[in-house]
């Protein structure tokens, strides 16, 4: 049976359960005593007001002193004991019967408190008289439903005596409904709660419920005995509303077992204990029991008399209309309940969408932050590589300054220490009148100081093209033109050591290069061939047209000492060390080479070679050609 509508023990600051011991009218007379002195005020007047209502005996005393404090409540806008006068009405109907009434206040109560944080607890409460009601008017649907809002609610709270009275309730109204494996799972939850906090009144509950499940699986004589076992349990504590329901019990065991005169005894011992306590709902099941049991047994008169009295009581606790009122009740509260949804959603959404509308705004700035650092920083990074850059470029320059001078400081030693020493010698053959002496080494010094023009040639134009200032102007150039012109200029070097200088062309074609960049690039070309070529070997000039790729080939091939594998590495390199004499001992500055591979460049050329050791070197320059 529902524990919670008869434990008067358990009276806590928000709900007062009403029974025959917690109603003590002693209290209740000391209470009205100091109201009426008028000496309380405020908050103590309606805390007075609250335990009068809940110490009153009579329903009646009961919503007269409940509607009293309504009123105060109202007036000083004190919600919490408007909520508790509110319940205290509802729980006083539904002990008169009045089921309509008792649930229309506590709907109105919960309607109140739905959705504050601070009346969870009392909400837990009221939904759980609440479900008490529908359980008395016969509606498990809704008592369940009640009850499992009950114990959600108490779940997220430390109140364990309230949760275990909540789910000794909800296993009583899985028994109404014929679930006997849920209503015992409920019982064994809310039992270890019970002993733990050694709340006897409602372990005397879990035995006396759980009796009636194992009479309802067979177990007639263990219900029996557990119904006798709660009795006595409940006996000392003054429970007479839970004495009278398992009495009550009992009986159905008995008119079961057809032992109509034990059936009539404990039915007519409930029976009693309603009349004294004024509790409808055990007058109307013991009046039930006494008409079947009197009926069985042939005492016609008195079947008919609780016959009669069992029909009263019946209509004043349930009918039709009734139960149609409470559904109402319950589908005003719903529909109320999701209006107060709607509007905290609509309130939520409007927050949220503010949020999201800073969010946004904050993400925008973020964003935008994020960006400017990073351009920043790309920038900087940008301008820190073009820096390195710029170092490494300066750094390549200063080697290659410093390479310059080191070469220049050694290769122009050579002439002028020849020339100084020529002109000695020509000095002592003239005082001595050696006239075919003199003239040889004038021939010499001819010789000498042509080197050294050439070498001082290279080396300007080489400064001109490093600073960027050499004049670059191109133009549709005969190749025949070209080579004609470094034949004429090679032809007494390559006499002097017996070298063969073949121009091979069959057919003349123009490249589109620049005049004075072009010779230097073919002059050096051939001037290091002759120069690494021995006496009587051969340098061979060969010059074709590549049409399909729209470029000029010219190649100059010889005969001489070759390469090796690492100086062919760093071939267009400045560097000294790899700086080599020719066939008769010709120095060179290193300039040459490095200038073929800058002009030919500039002239949006390639140049190739290849070479081996003893068999000689072939370089292989490409020109673009002119564009019709």
């Amino acid at each position: 049976m529902r524990a919670i509508r008869q434990i008067g023990l358990l009276i806590s600051f928000f709900v007062v359960l009403f029974t025959t011991t917690a109603q003590n009218q002693t209290k209740a007379d000391s209470l009205k005593v100091l109201i009426e002195s008028g000496t309380l005020e405020g908050t103590e007047e309606l805390y007075a007001y609250y335990w009068l209502s809940s110490y009153s005996s009579a329903p009646d005393d009961v919503i007269n002193y409940a509607n009293e404090l309504l009123e105060l409540a109202k007036i000083a806008d004190n919600l919490e004991y408007q909520l508790k006068a509110y319940t205290n009405i509802g729980i006083a109907y539904r002990l008169m019967g009045d089921l309509d009434k008792a649930l229309e206040y506590q709907f109105k109560c919960a309607e109140q408190a739905f959705g504050k944080d601070e009346f969870i607890p009392f909400l837990a409460e009221v939904y759980g008289e609440i479900s008490t009601c529908y359980t008395q008017n016969g509606d498990s649907e809704n008592a369940l439903l009640y009850g499992s809002k009950t114990v959600n609610l108490l779940r997220g709270t430390n109140s364990k005596q309230k949760l275990a009275l909540t789910l000794l309730n909800i296993g009583y109204d899985y028994y109404l409904i014929g679930k006997y494996d849920s209503a015992m799972a409920y019982y064994n939850e809310a039992e270890p709660l019970l002993k733990d906090i050694g709340f006897e009144l409602g372990i005397g509950y879990i035995i006396g419920n759980r009796a009636l499940v194992y009479w309802k699986n067979g177990g007639i004589e263990q219900a029996k005995r557990d119904l006798f076992e709660a009795i006595e349990i409940l006996e000392p504590l003054g429970d007479t509303y839970g004495m009278a329901d398992y009495f009550n019990q009992l009986s159905n065991i008995f008119i079961e077992e057809k032992a109509y005169n034990e059936a009539i005894t404990y039915a007519l011992k409930s029976y009693n204990f309603a009349l004294e306590e004024e509790l409808k709902e055990q007058a109307r099941d013991a009046s039930k029991n006494l008409y079947l049991s009197y009926l069985a047994t042939g005492d016609f008169e008195k079947a008919v008399d609780f016959q009669t009295k069992y029909h009263a009581y019946k209509d004043s606790i349930q009918n039709l209309e009734t139960t149609q009122r409470l559904a109402n009740l319950r589908t005003e509260f719903e529909v109320g309940r999701k209006q107060s949804e709607v509007d905290l959603l609509l309130e939520q959404r409007r927050s949220n969408r503010i949020i999201m509308i800073i969010g946004g705004i904050l993400m925008i700035v973020f964003i935008c932050l994020i960006l400017i650092i990073y351009s920043y920083l790309k920038t900087k990074n940008r301008l820190n590589k073009k820096l390195e850059e710029q170092k490494n470029s300066l750094q390549l320059l200063n080697s290659t300054k410093d390479k310059f001078f080191s070469i220049i400081s050694h290769d122009l030693r050579g002439p002028v220490n020849t020339l100084s020493g020529l002109v000695t010698v020509s000095k002592i053959y003239m005082k001595e009148g050696t006239k075919a002496q003199t003239e040889d080494m004038l021939d010499k010094m001819e010789h000498s100081i042509g080197r050294l023009t050439k070498l001082l040639d290279n080396l300007l134009t080489w400064a001109l093209q490093q600073k960027g200032h050499f004049p670059h102007m191109p133009e549709a150039l005969s190749v025949r033109f070209l080579l004609d012109d470094m034949k004429d200029m090679f032809l007494e070097m390559s006499n002097s050591k017996n070298i063969e200088l073949i121009c091979d062309l069959n057919d003349d074609f123009k490249l589109f290069v620049d005049r004075n960049t072009a010779s230097t690039i073919l002059r050096n070309l051939i001037n290091n061939a002759i120069k690494f070529t021995p006496n009587k070997g051969q340098v061979r000039i060969v010059a074709e047209a590549d049409n399909s790729n729209n470029v000029g080939i010219i190649k100059v091939i010889d005969n001489g000492v070759g390469m090796s594998k690492e100086k062919l590495e760093h071939l267009f390199k400045l560097n000294e060390k790899l700086s080599t004499k020719g066939t008769s001992g010709e120095k060179g500055l290193g300039l040459g080479l490095q200038l073929v591979y800058d002009f030919v460049k500039l002239n949006k050329g390639t140049v190739e070679v290849e070479s081996e050791p003893g068999k000689g070197t072939s370089f292989t320059v490409s020109f673009p050609l002119p564009i019709d």
